[in-house]
């Protein structure tokens, strides 16, 4: 149902916990592909929630809907044109709706993107990750530069006029000089965002268990200079931490959650934040899969529920929008909040440092402290 509407807003985000090959860095609640037919109860225990639960969503607008992951692009059309049909047929959407599929190489085909297209995809997030092959068989990715390139082609072929591409950077090994030959060929293709990650090494994955050659501080400073800078002069507008578009092409969906807007989960390991209350499921496919099937909801794999008391919740709204360039209104937060934030937080040291820069109302992050912005909240707010 589609409809037209100033009344309460949310996004919809959506986990397919199914991979082809768990990559070396990932720590996502991911799982082997197994059959077919796994994919295929996932999705009826998906859609079996959403009929359950969309009575309580009722008079709330999704206006933003993110297929995340895992590989959502594993999805078979039928399975994916299924699960769009279910949240179609429950949920009121947005005439407006930005609905974003991410997407590994390999798994882009022709028949997926002609489904995707019918299923109401404004949003391709592909995941490359590097330009360089060497490099993508260190990370443990499945596809070639190449078959990325190829991926691409087609998806413009087809009509997608939105694709964002995900790259990574202070991978083992990895010079400067090398990221900007991943940054020439990315560009080189004119997408319209472009994410930027540094890598960090997380326990339990292959990398932790890995004697790892990485570029140091003093590297991974300069990199990240180098392609804030390579985009800029490129057309791309950095509105995030690691984030950069073109004109009027920053990811909605994302910025709900930087904005503290309120948004639904779904699936295994997925989180949520509504009615003030933020909350997220065990990252355990076999206890969503028997809680459906036993005719309960999912609330019994619930890991964890917290309602953020009055601190935490000015803590939040300020570490998350100084993850965005336009950083901190005072004005805002006073309004939003009825403090000043001057008082209620000391930035003047981190000004003073240059890694931190107040015009008027607004405190926002330099380039420089974005690259340190973690030590940087953790030292100022008092809940992070």
């Amino acid at each position: 149902m589609i409809v037209k509407s100033n009344m309460r807003k949310a996004g919809l985000y959506i986990h397919i916990p199914f991979c082809v090959r768990k990559c070396n860095y990932c720590d996502f609640y991911s799982l082997g592909c197994g059959s077919a037919s796994s994919i295929s109860e996932y999705i009826d225990a998906l859609c079996t929630q959403i009929e359950r639960e969309a009575e309580q969503y009722k008079g709330v607008i999704i206006d933003t809907i993110f297929l995340g992951g895992g590989t959502p692009s594993l999805l078979s059309p039928d399975e994916f044109l299924r699960l769009c049909g279910c949240i179609r047929a429950n949920f009121e959407l947005s005439s407006k709706l930005e609905l974003t599929i991410e997407a590994n190489p390999d798994t882009i085909t022709r028949e997926r993107l002609i489904a995707w297209r019918k299923g109401g995809v404004s949003r391709l997030s592909i995941g490359l990750q590097s330009a360089d092959d060497e490099e993508l068989r260190m990370l443990g990715r499945i596809h070639s530069y190449e078959g990325f390139e190829r991926a691409y082609r087609l998806a413009r072929e087809l009509g997608f006029d939105n694709i964002s591409i995900d790259l990574m950077y202070a991978l083992p090994n990895q010079t400067t000089q090398g990221l900007e030959k991943s940054l020439e060929r990315v560009c080189s293709l004119s997408p319209e965002h472009i994410s930027a990650y540094c890598l960090k090494i997380e326990p339990s994955t292959p990398f932790s268990k890995m004697d790892l050659s990485l570029p140091d501080e003093d590297t991974q400073y300069e990199m990240y200079m180098m392609l804030c800078d390579y985009l800029s002069s490129h057309g791309y507008e950095q509105y995030e931490i690691s984030n950069f578009s073109k004109n009027g092409r920053r990811c909605m969906h994302n910025l709900k959650y930087w904005l503290r807007e309120e948004y639904i989960g779904l699936g295994p390991s997925a989180h949520s934040f509504f009615d003030g209350i933020r909350y997220s499921y065990a990252p355990s496919l076999d206890g969503y899969l028997s809680s459906i099937n036993a005719g309960k909801m999912p609330e019994c794999i619930l890991e964890d529920t917290h309602e953020p008391d009055e601190n935490e919740r000015e803590d939040e709204y300020v570490m998350l929008r100084l993850r965005l360039s336009d950083g901190v209104d005072a004005l805002e937060f006073e309004r939003e909040f009825g403090k000043d934030l001057f008082s209620r937080y000391d930035f003047d040291k981190f000004i003073k440092s240059g890694h931190m820069k107040r015009t008027g109302s607004k405190i926002a992050f330099t380039q420089k402290g974005f690259f340190v912005s973690n030590y940087i909240l953790s030292s100022i707010l008092e809940y992070i």
